[in-house]
């Protein structure tokens, strides 16, 4: 395993994600037994306790596996920029979109068969980003629909998955988009033009779809997605390939402008989104406004990560 020696495993669980099963731990804990490597279990009792307890248990010789969805990522890496990392970090999705699932190569639903595949995987370093100095996993996204995952009664989420999202999705096309005056700067250039949504991500998608297979995640760069008004025809198009997960950027080249850099800034010129940025799937408390009009994106520190081998 690349020259680093697993003698622990610390699992961190989100009780609270939607799709977590207290049973589903004692199946882990026997995998990581098989592979004499001493188990540790410990709950997650907050909201941001996971940064704590990341940064608590990382050492030389450790595992660190989290279990929840996309804002359970978010808070690891957090923990993770924030010191110098020691051990390796994994993570197994028992959330509702679970977008770090494809970045991960996770290729089974049950946790004990994906622990199976991380233990006998390949240690990979990902790039991390922030927005305005608030880490980010792999996405931040405002502007039209951007606010539907952390907007979503937790109930439906509980519920109905993913389709829980969609029926909140479907209530909000009903409200035009709104167009947002932005300057774009990256490799000191400027450009300005409308758009009703934006995300600069670092992922092979988000919000449940595929959208750039191709992304490495681990070349120093964030990409960044702009996209302008259109009409509600192709709007109701672009949905209904949404629902179906066959959205094709190319085929709205007119009206995407699709960027790469280490580096972004974007300055609202005029009106501001009502919603904070989404930053992997939770509200960031970040909004635009006429005191501080930007939002600036940066590199951060990497993290070293343990996952499926492709």
């Amino acid at each position: 395993m690349e020259n680093f020696k697993i003698k622990n495993c610390v699992i961190i669980y989100n009780p609270v994600s939607t799709g977590f099963n207290i049973l589903a731990l004692d199946k882990m804990v026997k995998v990581i037994k098989e592979h004499d490597i001493t188990p540790w279990v410990t709950k997650s009792i907050h909201h941001g306790n996971i940064i704590d307890l990341v940064k608590k248990v990382d050492s030389n010789d450790t595992l660190v596996i989290t279990l929840g969805g996309d804002g359970t990522v978010k808070e690891a890496y957090t923990a993770l920029n924030q010191i110098e990392q020691k051990g390796v970090y994994a993570h197994i999705p028992t959330g509702t979109t679970n977008d770090m699932a494809r970045n991960y190569d996770v290729k089974h639903k049950k946790p004990y068969k994906i622990i199976e595949d991380i233990l006998n995987g390949e240690i990979k370093t990902f790039d991390t980003y922030s927005i305005n100095g608030q880490i980010a996993a792999y996405t931040a996204v405002f502007g039209y629909l951007a606010h539907v995952p952390y907007v979503t009664p937790a109930y439906l989420k509980k519920r109905f998955k993913y389709a829980g999202y969609l029926m909140t999705a479907a209530k909000e096309m009903l409200i035009k988009p709104t167009e947002y005056d932005i300057t774009y700067k990256i490799k000191g250039v400027s450009k300005r033009d409308n758009f009703i949504l934006g995300a600069v991500s670092n992922s092979k998608g988000f919000a449940g779809i595929n959208l750039y297979n191709n992304a490495s995640l681990s070349d120093g760069k964030i990409e960044l997605l702009l996209i302008k008004n259109m009409d509600s025809k192709l709007i109701m198009k672009i949905a209904k390939d949404f629902i179906n997960n066959k959205v094709d950027l190319s085929k709205f080249s007119e009206y995407i402008t699709l960027l790469q850099a280490n580096e972004i800034k974007l300055t609202f010129n005029d009106n501001f989104p009502k919603y904070a940025v989404d930053v992997d799937g939770e509200n960031s408390k970040i909004i635009p406004s006429y005191a501080d009009r930007d939002l600036v994106f940066k590199m951060e520190r990497p993290v070293r990560i343990l996952k499926t081998r492709k």
